[in-house]
């Protein structure tokens, strides 16, 4: 089974290093929080679809994997 990747875990790659966060971005339009968005709000609504999901880039500090989460 497959450890979670936060900031410190092991790297699933080379399982010597250590993964870092570099970086983070607002995740892209869902498609599905716009519709429940519509139904409960009405048109305004819709701007819920562009609300994402926080995602989070991690890197290991000895081989370069990075990762998305």
């Amino acid at each position: 089974m497959a450890q979670p990747i936060n900031e410190g875990s092991p790297c699933p790659r080379c399982m010597i290093g250590y993964m870092r966060s570099i970086g983070e971005r607002k995740g892209g339009f869902s498609g599905g929080k716009a519709l429940v968005g519509a139904v409960i709000a009405g048109p305004i609504g819709l701007a819920a679809g562009a609300l994402g999901k926080k995602k989070i880039t991690y890197a290991c500090n000895r081989c370069g994997y990075t990762v998305e989460k």
